[in-house]
This record gives structure tokens, C-alpha cells and sequence, in this order.
């Protein structure tokens, strides 16, 4: 019972880390297309940390094995998908610099920085880390036909 409790913690405290990341705007952006290219492709959930709990590869591979992934995909054209536990939010990206992306779900803006292969996003002393990888089959089906519209920027 007390590993349930201890993949239940984290995968909560995951979940909330992610709205809160979502939720701080930041602020504009200055692309550089040449720069796009460190950030494009699928990126995993690799670790994280939040009010001094540390998300660590143990926790992330036990919440995969009851189905619960966190990824994002940063797509070609500056279109963005991040997933949680199953439910897709859609969004943008823009490389700011070689080490930088801003990356907007739902209006609001937060910047990632690359830090060797990790990409974090990092607010308030809370971070997600995520790195470049395939996502598995079983996390695409889990996500299939559940992407919320989230308020792209205007064209």
C-alpha cells in the first residue's frame, strides 16, 4: 500500500506541477528558425521536482506501468501537444535562442531551457524535465480522440 500511496503522491504532484507551469505567462519571444531544431521532436517526462519532493526515474517508470505518461511533442511549424495522464492540450512553441523555447498552452507562456539533453521548464523553484525520446504505443492510444482545443495564438 505504500508504494500506491507514494506513485499516487507523485503522479499528483505532477499533475499540479503541470497546471502550474501552464498557468505563469511569460514573456514575448524571439525566434530563430536556425534554433528550432534543438527543440523539435517528442520529449518524456525524465524527472522533476516540486516543494522539495524529487520526481525520480523510479516513480516516473511506475506511474508508465499503470498507463500514466507525461510527454510533449514540439512539432514542425511551431505547433505543440502536451499530454498528461491521458488528456492532450494543444499549444505553441518558438525557439528563443539555441537554449531557450517559449512554449504557450492556453493563452499563457513559460520558457525551457535546455540543460545537456533535459529540456526544463522551471517556475517558482518547480520543475518538469523532460528528454528527447519515442513515446510508447500504449501512451498514443491512451491519449487518442482526448485533445483540447487550447486557445492557439492568433495567425
Amino acid at each position: 500500500m505504500k508504494l500506491k500511496a507514494k506513485i499516487f503522491a507523485v503522479a499528483v504532484c505532477a499533475m499540479a506541477l503541470c497546471v502550474a507551469l501552464v498557468g505563469c505567462a511569460g514573456g514575448g519571444t524571439n525566434s530563430g528558425s536556425d534554433n528550432a531544431a534543438n527543440f523539435q521532436g517528442d520529449w518524456m517526462l525524465s524527472g522533476g521536482q516540486n516543494d522539495g519532493q524529487e520526481l525520480d526515474a523510479e516513480s516516473i517508470e511506475a506511474m508508465e506501468q499503470m498507463g500514466l505518461y507525461v510527454y510533449m511533442q514540439l512539432n514542425e511549424g511551431g505547433n505543440a501537444v502536451i499530454s498528461l495522464f491521458g488528456t492532450n492540450t494543444n499549444g505553441t512553441w518558438e525557439a528563443k535562442d539555441a537554449n531557450t523555447v517559449a512554449i504557450t498552452f492556453e493563452g499563457d507562456t513559460a520558457d525551457a531551457t535546455l540543460e545537456g539533453d533535459e529540456l526544463v521548464l522551471a517556475v517558482e523553484g518547480n520543475s518538469l524535465k523532460f528528454k528527447k525520446g519515442e513515446i510508447p504505443a500504449d501512451a498514443l492510444a491512451a491519449a487518442a480522440g482526448t485533445t483540447e482545443d487550447a486557445g492557439q495564438a492568433a495567425e
